[in-house]
């Protein structure tokens, strides 16, 4: 039997008015939950010819009256239907029935996903993918959820992940829990043992995913807290240290606990907007303190004075790329710097929490300079070589001689005019000038 032209563009039109539709939600619209070597009986729709399973089930999608289909790999044909009145054993058969979202599942799910807004488009993209893939790579025979659950925990039990993974793909397939997305998301974190290096590598790649569609559909404030905390841990696992503090400073607005505080603390510690440094310039006339930054800050349009509280009003705050400065300290003296919660980097990050400096600003290094660069002395009793010093009451001066002969040769050995190295500083003692 051979289809239209007519009957495939109709089929055309509806799939690309159906996925238009769904690209509206945040759930996918509906679900397979397919059966290995069963045939469905019931009211066909009209069966289709010399094609694939996938768009068996494409055709299916564009029918609002579909709710099952069966696919023939023997003969590829495929049989949409109306309804399922019973099933049979057919060997090389392959069915499916179709799941339809709830409304509430969908109002829920987009609720939701605008408090997941440190996610991008690609994260729930693959989301929705995960959870066509999980159903179509486990297929189901019969509604015993129940007893998927027992496996899973029985596998889970005796470290088999592997066989925890099957079952809670098979039950996820069927129920689309919060819960049990979340029990996959922790079976892609938690360590393998004897698991396949692939099936391992899946696991992991797809704990985002699985986590994601955790909190999507978790219906608790427990069940969202546990699906924020997984992840976190997943984005971290997955090489995204930097986006797992978004679900952790959620987890701990929802509900404040200690390990979550410590857990975001520890993540921001290494991955977020955060003071690395600080540090005392002491060693110029003008001495101050800093603090070093993990970003850049704001380069115009905010007053950083404003986030930094001090003890002295006449305290200046300067800003300078990746670093606040305070002006105007003393020598000798101790101050204390609160870095308040808050204070903006350029890429929109903000401090953590407040962060309190305390800094002693010690005396100027001892040292010791000649004022100028004047390597010739005038002859005469008033010839005066000037040295400054900083925190120095004695100095020890070596001087040396050079004759009107050897001038040019101290010149032409590169010996005038720069700090000599021990080496040079022997061998132009030695050979051209004179101890005086």
């Amino acid at each position: 039997m051979r289809i239209s032209m007519q009957v495939i563009g109709v089929v055309a039109w509806l799939v690309a008015g159906t996925f238009g539709a769904m690209a509206q939600q945040v759930l996918p619209e509906h679900r397979y939950i397919y059966s290995n070597d069963t045939d469905f009986y019931g009211a066909d729709l009209g069966p289709l010819f010399e094609t694939t399973r996938e768009s068996c089930a494409r055709a299916c999608t564009a029918q609002a009256a579909c709710t099952a289909f069966t696919f023939n790999t023997r003969s590829n044909a495929c049989f949409p239907k109306s309804e399922v009145t019973e099933e049979q054993f057919f060997a090389g058969a392959v069915s499916a029935r179709k799941l339809v979202s709830s409304a509430q599942a969908q109002t829920l799910a987009l609720t939701r996903k605008g408090e997941l807004e440190f996610l991008g488009t690609q994260d729930f993209d693959t989301a929705t993918e995960l959870a066509r893939l999980n159903a179509e790579r486990h297929p189901i025979d019969g509604d015993y959820a129940p007893d998927l659950v027992a496996a899973m925990d029985a596998a889970i039990g005796r470290g088999d992940v592997a066989a925890a993974a099957r079952w809670a793909g098979q039950v996820v397939a069927l129920t689309d829990r919060g819960d049990l997305w979340a029990r996959m998301a922790w079976l892609g974190l938690r360590p393998r043992g004897d698991t396949s290096r692939d099936l391992a590598r899946r696991l992991s790649n797809e704990a985002v995913a699985a986590a994601t569609n955790a909190y999507l559909r978790a219906t608790t404030m427990d069940a969202r807290v546990t699906a924020l905390d997984l992840l976190a841990r997943a984005l971290e696992a997955n090489r995204r240290g930097r986006d797992m503090i978004g679900p952790l400073r959620l987890a701990v607005t929802l509900e404040p606990r200690a390990e979550l505080e410590a857990a975001l603390d520890e993540a921001i510690g290494k991955y977020g907007f955060r003071i690395t440094n600080t540090r005392v310039d002491n060693n110029t006339a003008r001495p101050r303190i800093c603090a070093e930054f993990s970003e850049k800050l704001v380069e115009t349009g905010i007053d950083y004075a404003t986030f930094v509280r001090l003890e002295d009003s006449k305290l200046v705050v300067e800003a300078d790329s990746q670093t606040l400065c305070i002006d105007g300290v003393t020598f000798g003296t101790r101050y204390t710097a609160t870095f308040r919660v808050g204070l903006p980097a350029a890429s929109g990050e903000t401090l953590h929490k407040d962060v309190t400096v305390v800094q002693y600003v010690r005396d100027r290094d001892p040292s010791v300079r000649f004022a100028g660069r004047a390597h010739v002395l005038p002859r005469g009793g008033d010839a005066a070589l000037p040295v400054e010093t900083v925190n120095t009451d004695t100095v020890t001066l070596k001087l040396r001689r050079i004759s009107d002969r050897n001038l040019l040769r101290a010149m032409q050995d590169r010996y005038f005019g720069k700090p000599l190295s021990k080496y040079e500083e022997d061998a132009f003692s030695s050979t051209i000038a004179q101890d005086v």
